[in-house]
């Protein structure tokens, strides 16, 4: 079965989009909406025919015949494109932010519920679908160190001024930080409970916004998370996924900058120990997958759709991740915890 496909917008992300829809043997392209010269370079790439291009979403919805629409326009146009593609009949992938604000988040979820029950939409949240996070998932669920109470999660990167980022009052929550609260849910199994927030700009920034934010986390099931982030970083930098220690009673997992997870049991020390012997841990394998990131969220979703079955990343999961995107914005903004 192959399913005719919509892709909407060719920018960076939207042109590996393409390269993905164009080698599966599950896809048609049926359209795509880009900018006149993203479209001229990457039809001549694949020989795609012109007629079905289009330089205007709404007019590149209402004119293709597809079965599914991929998002991937700037965040800003994201909920429109959203509405109009699933009043087509489409079912709709939508790629990050899901929104520009809650109300607009909350309205979206509100439609798709209310008024397209049967489509499937999802949100793709591709961090979980790489190994080493499908094997720390594996692990913590495994009963390696028991219940899970508390994360050490520390970010570091240096500035990427593409596109919109340079403008954003607070690029790092309102860019980047999704992805790491995502996984922070999918490594939990809980939603966030109440956040407390710091964001600043290092003088060195290229930034011109806040690319810094301190957080303590607490979730649902009582897991309280230590987010240190910075997306001006000097000097060390850690993985895209960031590095992260997560503790329970009978040990630890860690993630470090070259997305090697590792198994640390604890052994209680019979004495004070004054100098710390050198600890290398267990390296866990990592779980095979034969497609990660955007390619397994693609086959994921075309499975979704023909088998009839509720994707993970749902709207109704997804806003759970974005909420708390934004209470992490309002902790910062009024110095205050805020309770989800």
């Amino acid at each position: 079965m192959k399913h005719r496909v919509l892709l909407l917008g060719l920018g960076f992300w939207g042109s590996r989009w393409l390269k993905l829809i164009m080698e599966s043997p599950r896809c048609e392209l049926a359209g795509m909406v880009g900018r006149s010269e993203e479209i001229a370079e990457l039809s001549a790439t694949y020989s795609i025919d012109k007629a079905i291009a289009f330089t205007d979403f709404c007019v590149g919805i209402a004119n293709t015949e597809a079965d599914i629409a991929i998002v991937v326009l700037p965040g800003n146009l994201h909920i429109e494109a959203d509405h109009l593609a699933l009043r087509k009949g489409m079912h709709v992938i939508t790629e990050k932010p899901l929104a520009m604000n809650m109300e607009e988040a909350e309205r979206l979820l509100q439609v798709k519920s209310q008024n397209h029950p049967e489509q499937k939409m999802m949100a793709s949240q591709n961090y979980r679908w790489r190994p080493h996070n499908l094997t720390i998932k594996q692990a913590i669920e495994s009963g390696k160190i028991g219940k899970v109470e508390s994360i050490l999660y520390e970010f570091r990167q240096q500035e990427d001024l593409q596109g919109f980022r340079g403008s954003l009052d607070n690029p790092l929550l309102e860019d980047m930080s999704i992805h790491h609260f995502d996984l922070i849910r999918f490594f939990t199994g809980s939603d966030c409970a109440h956040v407390t927030a710091l964001s600043w700009r290092p003088t060195w920034s290229l930034f011109s916004g806040k690319s810094n934010t301190e957080a303590i986390i607490v979730m649902e099931n009582g897991t309280v998370v230590n987010y240190t982030a910075s997306w001006a970083a000097r000097g060390r930098e850690t993985s895209w996924d960031g590095s992260l220690v997560i503790t329970g009673e009978k040990g630890c997992i860690t993630l470090d900058a070259n997305d090697v997870v590792r198994h640390y049991p604890h052994e209680k020390a019979d004495t004070v120990v004054l100098e710390v012997s050198e600890q290398s841990g267990v390296i866990l394998p990592n779980v095979e997958m034969s497609l990660t990131e955007m390619a397994y969220g693609l086959d994921y979703f075309l499975c979704c759709v023909e088998r009839n079955e509720i994707p993970e990343t749902t709207i109704e999961d997804n806003i759970k991740s974005y909420a708390m995107v934004v209470a992490c914005l309002e902790s910062a903004t009024s110095g205050t915890t805020v309770t989800l």
